[in-house]
């Protein structure tokens, strides 16, 4: 009788490079005669079988960032044949929140995006007659002048750093969603006499506001849901309201006040969420990837209503060796896959498996 160990990975994506942690994690898996991880089924109606503890097979775990989404995933691999399974988070706005328990009745697969999510252009500015150019930033990448096209789903902090025909400039940052739900909103709105009194307030909140904080320039004015503040500068200025809402999502939004009332004022970057250009929502959505003869096939290349998954099990099924948890799906899935260098065209999976998902508890 023999034992094997099943390493889980645990990994975080950031601004484009792959960081691993330094500890490896692991759970037992049973001998290789009662095998828990499994995939049998057929590649263009090839059979293929991969158990944990055959031919070198091992289970592994771990937790991934895509555009900074989580997705909770797990790897059967025997170093020359590997697929992969993964769910994307779907409540990506609530830093707590129950993961499990937020599973919709029924998975669907996630699809390619055949046109941009959003176009974020110096032209869309309400007031764009003052802004001479537009320099956007996202997640910290190189400068993007005047138009910057959003293609695929997540979480973006983008940046925009914004010159006027007066020759002032502003920098306006936001953390935008594309392709996923928001679970809490709000709008900020102002005024501006011409005496430099400034009032502000929050517009339409869709969830009950718990706490607030406002910061002119970074410097805290108010924790109040509208207040005023006197004796503003005629120079252009950041006003900030950081939000927690009564269900855990909290929400910052930053506008640009002109001190000058020349017209140069910006109520947020989040503006361009309200006009994606295209519906997409990859809320807990399935990820298929195959890696075969040193190519990489993955689902999200494909834009099919056609593939399916059907999970008949998800239970707990133990920690790994630093506390977390690891859970055991059963599912039967039919999907079709894409070379990610669209090289070698698409492949055709069906197959019944038992696979282990890192999914934390929050």
């Amino acid at each position: 009788m023999r034992r094997v160990r099943a390493s889980i990975l645990f990994m975080v994506v950031m601004g484009g490079l792959i960081f691993p942690s330094c500890d490896k994690h692991s759970v037992n898996v049973p001998q290789s005669n009662d095998p828990v991880f499994r995939a049998d089924g057929t590649i263009d109606s090839e059979p293929f079988q991969l158990i944990a503890g055959d031919d070198n097979a091992f289970m592994f775990t771990s937790i991934e960032t895509d555009n900074n989404v989580p997705i909770f995933s797990g790897k059967l691999s025997n170093g020359n044949f590997s697929i992969e399974l993964g769910i994307y988070d779907g409540m990506i706005d609530m830093p707590i929140h129950n993961i499990l328990t937020s599973f919709p009745a029924e998975h669907i697969f996630s699809r390619k995006s055949t046109s941009p999510l959003a176009i974020l252009a110096r032209e869309s500015f309400p007031n764009s007659d003052l802004i001479t150019e537009v320099t956007w930033s996202l997640d910290g990448g190189p400068l993007i002048f005047n138009t910057l096209t959003i293609m695929k789903p997540g979480k973006y902090s983008v940046e925009a750093n914004i010159s006027f025909i007066d020759g002032s400039s502003s920098v306006l940052s936001s953390e935008l969603i594309f392709g996923y739900a928001r679970h809490a909103n709000f709008h900020i709105k102002h005024f501006l006499n011409q005496n430099g009194t400034l009032s502000a307030w929050v517009e339409d909140p869709q969830v009950a506001i718990e706490k607030i904080n406002w910061f002119l320039d970074d410097s805290l004015i108010s924790t109040q849901s509208e207040f005023s503040f006197h004796g503003l500068t005629s120079t252009n200025h950041i006003l900030r309201a950081d939000v927690h809402f009564a269900n855990g999502v909290k929400r910052t939004k930053n506008m640009l006040v002109d001190g000058s009332l020349s017209g140069k004022f910006i109520d947020d970057l989040s503006f361009f969420e309200s006009g994606a250009l295209s519906l997409i929502n990859r809320d807990f959505n399935v990820r298929l990837k195959l890696e075969k003869n040193g190519v990489t096939y993955m689902s999200d290349e494909v834009n099919s209503s056609l593939n399916t998954v059907s999970f008949s099990e998800i239970s707990y099924y133990g920690k790994d060796s630093n506390g977390e948890d690891v859970y055991k799906v059963k599912a039967h899935i039919v999907a079709s896959v894409r070379d990610v260098q669209n090289v070698y065209g698409t492949k055709l999976l069906e197959f019944d498996t038992t696979f282990g998902l890192a999914i934390p508890e929050h």
